[in-house]
């Protein structure tokens, strides 16, 4: 007997289109969160065209690996979050962000590896093939992301507002199939630990950021940076959030099969 979905069972209620709209504007507020501290930190490092490029496949592999399992996700922001925390108390807080980040990483990294062997029916089996299709989405993607900074570098929020449900859906169509095809690919332990080491630096990073925003004071290197990650970071979030919502509610209005992050 065929099976059909629930959006084809059912007419949307203002409740699913709802519910639909802000799952996707958590991952255009995600998406955006994580592209401009990684295009700023290497577009101040690298050539200006890679940095485009680095930040697209970092950001949509990045959340890829967030979707992987959110229990997992909350877990490790409680742990990392604690670890920075303690880290930044006993080293100071107005330190480089690589201390921090590392810390997180590592302390992420654990406890996905314990979660991973310890939560048998975790959906953070299947990190490595998200990993795979974020990667891959985001290399596809980021040549319109190169395109727009290389004609206009200032209209960054603009170009994360529009990367952010580009990616999203180009993302959705891989990870069906590349589930199918690699869901083996690395053992739990394996899979908690990818996805822990990439949420835990974030966090690390993101709490560097934090302290230096409520003591107005970092490093002198790196002022530049933290300057314009902090002044671009709210808008891009603003900016991609919008888009995303709205994609997100045109799919559950007119019920269309595009899915969601969380149904892989």
């Amino acid at each position: 007997m065929e099976t059909r979905s629930f959006s084809e069972r059912h007419e949307p209620t203002r409740r699913d289109i709802l519910h639909r709209g802000l799952v996707w504007a958590f991952t255009g507020a995600l998406y955006a969160a994580m592209f401009v501290p990684v295009f700023e930190v290497t577009g101040n490092s690298l050539a200006l065209w890679i940095a485009p490029i680095f930040a697209t496949v970092a950001a949509t592999a990045g959340g890829a690996l967030v979707y992987s399992s959110s229990q997992l996700a909350v877990q490790i922001a409680i742990f990392s979050n604690i670890a920075v925390f303690g880290y930044l108390i006993m080293n100071g807080v107005v330190i480089p962000p690589l201390g921090p980040t590392l810390v997180g990483a590592g302390v992420g990294a654990v406890a996905g590896a314990v979660y991973g062997l310890v939560v048998k029916e975790s959906r953070i089996y299947r990190a490595g093939a998200k990993l795979l299709a974020g990667l891959v989405a985001g290399a596809a993607v980021s040549v319109l992301a190169l395109a727009w900074v290389l004609v206009s570098a200032d209209s960054l929020v603009w170009l994360i507002a529009l990367l952010a449900p580009v990616s999203g859906m180009v993302y959705l169509k891989l990870a069906g199939s590349f589930i199918q095809r690699f869901a083996k690919l690395s053992p739990p332990f394996a899979d908690g630990a990818i996805a822990g080491l990439v949420i835990g630096g974030f966090i690390g990073f993101g709490l560097w950021l934090a302290a230096g925003v409520a003591l107005q004071d970092v490093v002198p290197e790196w002022q530049d940076a933290f300057d314009r990650i902090t002044d671009r970071v709210p808008g891009a979030i603003a900016a991609a959030s919008a888009t995303t919502f709205f994609l997100g509610t045109i799919k559950a209005a007119f019920k269309l099969n595009w899915g969601d992050p969380y149904d892989h």
